[in-house]
Protein backbone atom coordinates (compact mmCIF):
# COMPACT_ATOMS: atom_id res chain seq x y z
CA UNK A 1 0.00 0.00 0.00
CA UNK A 2 2.42 2.64 0.76
CA UNK A 3 4.51 1.47 -2.68
CA UNK A 4 0.72 3.09 -4.34
CA UNK A 5 1.09 6.58 -2.11
CA UNK A 6 4.65 7.05 -2.31
CA UNK A 7 4.10 6.82 -6.58
CA UNK A 8 1.14 8.92 -6.34
CA UNK A 9 2.34 11.90 -4.10
CA UNK A 10 5.71 11.60 -6.30
CA UNK A 11 2.66 12.16 -9.57
CA UNK A 12 1.38 14.89 -7.30
CA UNK A 13 4.83 16.84 -7.10
CA UNK A 14 5.15 16.71 -10.52
CA UNK A 15 1.78 18.48 -11.54
CA UNK A 16 0.60 20.17 -8.50
CA UNK A 17 3.41 22.95 -7.78
CA UNK A 18 1.36 24.22 -4.67
CA UNK A 19 1.25 20.77 -3.16
CA UNK A 20 5.34 20.68 -4.05
CA UNK A 21 5.47 23.89 -1.89
CA UNK A 22 3.19 22.22 0.80
CA UNK A 23 5.25 19.31 1.44
CA UNK A 24 8.40 21.86 1.64
CA UNK A 25 7.12 23.90 3.96
CA UNK A 26 5.36 21.59 6.33
CA UNK A 27 7.55 18.10 5.89
CA UNK A 28 6.06 15.29 7.61
CA UNK A 29 2.64 16.28 8.26
CA UNK A 30 1.77 16.83 4.40
CA UNK A 31 2.40 13.15 3.74
CA UNK A 32 0.41 9.86 4.38
CA UNK A 33 0.73 7.80 7.43
CA UNK A 34 1.23 4.52 5.11
CA UNK A 35 4.47 5.58 4.17
CA UNK A 36 7.75 3.99 5.55
CA UNK A 37 10.27 6.40 7.36
CA UNK A 38 12.42 6.04 4.33
CA UNK A 39 9.73 6.23 1.61
CA UNK A 40 9.32 10.20 3.69
CA UNK A 41 12.73 10.85 3.71
CA UNK A 42 12.74 10.45 -0.05
CA UNK A 43 9.85 12.40 -0.92
CA UNK A 44 11.08 15.35 1.19
CA UNK A 45 13.92 15.30 -0.58
CA UNK A 46 12.32 15.23 -4.14
CA UNK A 47 10.54 17.95 -3.07
CA UNK A 48 13.41 20.38 -2.60
CA UNK A 49 15.05 18.90 -5.66
CA UNK A 50 15.92 21.55 -8.59
CA UNK A 51 15.58 18.86 -11.04
CA UNK A 52 11.79 18.66 -10.26
CA UNK A 53 10.97 21.93 -12.13
CA UNK A 54 12.31 20.28 -15.24
CA UNK A 55 10.64 17.28 -14.53
CA UNK A 56 7.25 19.35 -14.37
CA UNK A 57 8.21 21.26 -17.56
CA UNK A 58 8.63 18.08 -19.44
CA UNK A 59 4.82 16.37 -18.35
CA UNK A 60 3.15 19.99 -19.43
CA UNK A 61 4.85 20.10 -22.54
CA UNK A 62 3.65 16.21 -22.94
CA UNK A 63 -0.22 16.70 -22.16
CA UNK A 64 -0.41 19.96 -24.34
CA UNK A 65 1.11 18.74 -27.36
CA UNK A 66 -1.80 15.95 -26.57
CA UNK A 67 -4.39 18.76 -26.28
CA UNK A 68 -3.00 20.19 -29.34
CA UNK A 69 -3.14 17.11 -31.55
CA UNK A 70 -6.47 16.50 -29.95
CA UNK A 71 -8.01 19.75 -30.63
CA UNK A 72 -6.26 21.21 -33.95
CA UNK A 73 -8.75 23.53 -34.62
CA UNK A 74 -9.08 25.32 -30.96
CA UNK A 75 -5.79 25.43 -30.34
CA UNK A 76 -5.43 27.52 -34.20
CA UNK A 77 -8.32 29.65 -32.97
CA UNK A 78 -6.67 30.39 -29.47
CA UNK A 79 -3.11 31.22 -30.55
CA UNK A 80 -0.20 29.66 -28.75
CA UNK A 81 -0.13 31.81 -25.62
CA UNK A 82 -3.71 31.60 -24.95
CA UNK A 83 -3.93 28.06 -25.42
CA UNK A 84 -1.24 27.94 -22.87
CA UNK A 85 -2.76 30.56 -20.84
CA UNK A 86 -5.87 28.19 -20.44
CA UNK A 87 -4.60 24.64 -19.93
CA UNK A 88 -2.74 26.52 -17.28
CA UNK A 89 -5.50 27.35 -15.82
CA UNK A 90 -7.72 24.07 -16.91
CA UNK A 91 -4.70 22.00 -14.71
CA UNK A 92 -4.74 24.30 -11.43
CA UNK A 93 -8.14 23.21 -10.88
CA UNK A 94 -8.12 19.82 -12.70
CA UNK A 95 -4.58 18.15 -11.85
CA UNK A 96 -3.97 15.55 -13.99
CA UNK A 97 -4.55 12.09 -12.63
CA UNK A 98 -4.46 9.46 -15.30
CA UNK A 99 -2.86 9.41 -19.04
CA UNK A 100 -6.18 8.95 -20.58
CA UNK A 101 -6.01 12.08 -22.87
CA UNK A 102 -9.30 11.94 -24.36
CA UNK A 103 -11.13 12.47 -21.41
CA UNK A 104 -8.74 14.81 -20.55
CA UNK A 105 -9.04 16.74 -24.13
CA UNK A 106 -13.01 16.33 -23.30
CA UNK A 107 -13.04 18.18 -19.37
CA UNK A 108 -10.29 21.20 -20.96
CA UNK A 109 -13.35 21.36 -23.94
CA UNK A 110 -15.61 22.10 -21.20
CA UNK A 111 -13.57 24.16 -19.24
CA UNK A 112 -13.35 26.71 -22.56
CA UNK A 113 -17.14 26.32 -22.72
CA UNK A 114 -17.70 27.39 -19.17
CA UNK A 115 -15.01 30.28 -19.92
CA UNK A 116 -16.95 31.44 -22.83
CA UNK A 117 -19.92 31.53 -20.34
CA UNK A 118 -18.44 33.56 -17.68
CA UNK A 119 -16.87 35.98 -20.14
CA UNK A 120 -14.02 34.61 -22.73
CA UNK A 121 -14.32 36.42 -26.35
CA UNK A 122 -12.86 34.10 -29.03
CA UNK A 123 -15.29 34.48 -32.36
CA UNK A 124 -16.35 31.15 -33.37
CA UNK A 125 -14.87 29.54 -30.89
CA UNK A 126 -17.76 27.85 -29.12
CA UNK A 127 -19.13 26.77 -32.42
CA UNK A 128 -15.31 24.70 -32.79
CA UNK A 129 -15.05 23.45 -29.05
CA UNK A 130 -18.49 22.42 -29.59
CA UNK A 131 -17.20 20.36 -32.68
CA UNK A 132 -14.22 18.82 -31.26
CA UNK A 133 -15.76 18.08 -28.03
CA UNK A 134 -18.30 16.11 -30.08
CA UNK A 135 -16.00 14.53 -32.50
CA UNK A 136 -14.23 13.45 -29.15
CA UNK A 137 -17.32 12.06 -27.26
CA UNK A 138 -18.00 9.38 -30.46
CA UNK A 139 -14.40 7.98 -30.76
CA UNK A 140 -14.38 7.59 -26.62
CA UNK A 141 -15.23 3.77 -25.41
CA UNK A 142 -18.92 3.70 -24.01
CA UNK A 143 -20.57 1.08 -21.80
CA UNK A 144 -24.03 2.31 -23.46
CA UNK A 145 -22.55 2.37 -26.69
CA UNK A 146 -26.24 3.88 -28.22
CA UNK A 147 -24.75 7.31 -26.45
CA UNK A 148 -22.03 7.70 -28.31
CA UNK A 149 -23.16 6.85 -31.58
CA UNK A 150 -24.49 10.28 -32.16
CA UNK A 151 -23.68 14.02 -31.45
CA UNK A 152 -25.40 17.33 -32.34
CA UNK A 153 -23.72 20.45 -32.45
CA UNK A 154 -25.45 23.98 -33.18
CA UNK A 155 -23.60 25.99 -34.86
CA UNK A 156 -24.43 30.24 -34.98
CA UNK A 157 -22.68 30.63 -38.45
CA UNK A 158 -22.22 28.95 -41.28
CA UNK A 159 -19.83 25.39 -40.52
CA UNK A 160 -18.89 24.56 -44.51
CA UNK A 161 -17.35 28.53 -44.49
CA UNK A 162 -15.88 28.09 -41.24
CA UNK A 163 -14.11 24.80 -41.75
CA UNK A 164 -13.00 25.84 -45.15
CA UNK A 165 -11.14 28.50 -43.83
CA UNK A 166 -9.55 26.91 -40.73
CA UNK A 167 -8.84 24.26 -43.09
CA UNK A 168 -6.71 26.32 -45.39
CA UNK A 169 -4.70 27.73 -41.51
CA UNK A 170 -6.33 30.95 -42.09
CA UNK A 171 -7.88 33.30 -39.70
CA UNK A 172 -12.14 32.80 -39.97
CA UNK A 173 -13.15 36.23 -41.27
CA UNK A 174 -16.30 37.28 -42.06
CA UNK A 175 -17.95 33.77 -42.02
CA UNK A 176 -21.98 34.39 -42.46
CA UNK A 177 -24.54 33.75 -39.33
CA UNK A 178 -26.30 30.57 -39.83
CA UNK A 179 -28.18 28.91 -37.35
CA UNK A 180 -28.05 25.32 -37.95
CA UNK A 181 -27.41 21.88 -36.44
CA UNK A 182 -24.98 19.42 -37.18
CA UNK A 183 -25.26 15.74 -36.41
CA UNK A 184 -22.15 13.87 -36.00
CA UNK A 185 -21.94 9.55 -36.29
CA UNK A 186 -19.85 6.48 -36.82
CA UNK A 187 -19.97 4.52 -40.27
CA UNK A 188 -19.50 1.26 -40.24
CA UNK A 189 -15.72 1.77 -40.01
CA UNK A 190 -15.72 3.91 -37.04
CA UNK A 191 -15.23 7.14 -38.82
CA UNK A 192 -16.88 10.16 -37.78
CA UNK A 193 -19.70 11.64 -40.47
CA UNK A 194 -21.26 14.70 -39.85
CA UNK A 195 -24.45 16.18 -41.89
CA UNK A 196 -26.18 19.16 -41.67
CA UNK A 197 -29.61 18.45 -39.66
CA UNK A 198 -31.30 21.71 -40.53
CA UNK A 199 -30.40 25.26 -41.29
CA UNK A 200 -32.36 28.70 -40.68
CA UNK A 201 -30.70 31.23 -42.77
Amino acid sequence: MSQRSFQTIIARMVVDTEFRAHVREHGLQSLADDLTPLEQERLLQVASDRGMEATRLVHKDFRLSKLYIMLPLTRFLLGRKRMIREASAFWSVNPPVSHYFLQEAIDFCDHLLKRLASGLRVKYLYEIVSYERAALELQRPCQHEEAARSQTVNFNYDPMILFTQLSRQQRPRAVPPLRCTLVGTLDEDENVQWDILKSNS
